[in-house]
């Protein structure tokens, strides 16, 4: 028997298949951005790679370049707006070493290949700091700048001077920074034959952190 499709099916029908081919898209985009870059990443090979027409990259898209921004907020978005909210937990001493642990933590855990999304996000972030697009100052507003304003407020919990607060934040900025921009190879090198890696980043958070618990 053949069943009759109406028209409030097919609307339906349409809406979802519509949502699953756009969210396949982006998911090839986030891959093929993060291993080549923005100026690099092929249009035709992220459709390819998501089994999808060409043309509906523009259709729901409109370019590359809105694609790109799209990926860019969802993956920075998702990983990094945690890290910004970290100070408001700071009440006394306590709670700022934790928000403080948790910073460091967090950041490595984001810029070390541990999972995909932290990938993605690290090679994504490494392409932007290395091969600037036409949306790193955009992304640095909204990202990186508040990300890094947070660690600020954090520290300035125990640290009044201004000049010894910028010094600080700098200094544990850099320091896991340098994972972010470092590629599979240059992690290996960092870290000790047969340790692995999510034990070495719980070794580098606890460095970092009892060396600023220790001077402050």
């Amino acid at each position: 028997m053949r069943v009759k499709t109406t028209k409030k099916d097919s609307v339906r029908k349409t809406r979802t298949d519509g949502l699953e081919t756009r969210e396949a898209i982006i998911a090839a985009a986030l891959e093929e951005f993060a291993e080549k870059g923005f100026e690099l990443a092929s249009a035709r090979e992220i459709c390819r790679r998501a089994e999808a027409n060409s043309a509906l990259l523009s259709r729901y898209f409109g370019s590359k370049e809105e694609l790109y921004r799209i990926v860019a907020n969802r993956l920075f978005g998702n990983l990094g707006s945690p890290l910004a909210t970290l100070a408001t937990s700071v009440i006394d001493e306590a709670s700022w070493r934790a928000a403080l642990r948790e910073w460091v933590d967090d950041m490595l855990f984001m810029t070390l290949p541990t999972e995909k999304a932290q990938k993605l996000c690290a090679a994504l972030f490494r392409h932007e700091v290395t091969r600037p697009t036409k949306f790193h100052k955009e992304f640095k507003e909204a990202f990186g700048r508040p990300v890094y304003e947070s660690l600020k407020k954090i520290l300035a919990y125990k640290v009044k001077d201004e000049v010894k607060l910028d010094l600080w934040a700098s200094s544990i900025w850099a320091q896991v920074s340098i994972y972010a921009l470092s590629d599979k190879k240059w992690h290996s090198s960092f870290r000790p034959e047969g340790v692995k890696i999510r034990q070495w980043a719980d070794r580098i958070s606890e460095h970092i952190c009892s060396l600023v618990f220790s001077c402050i």
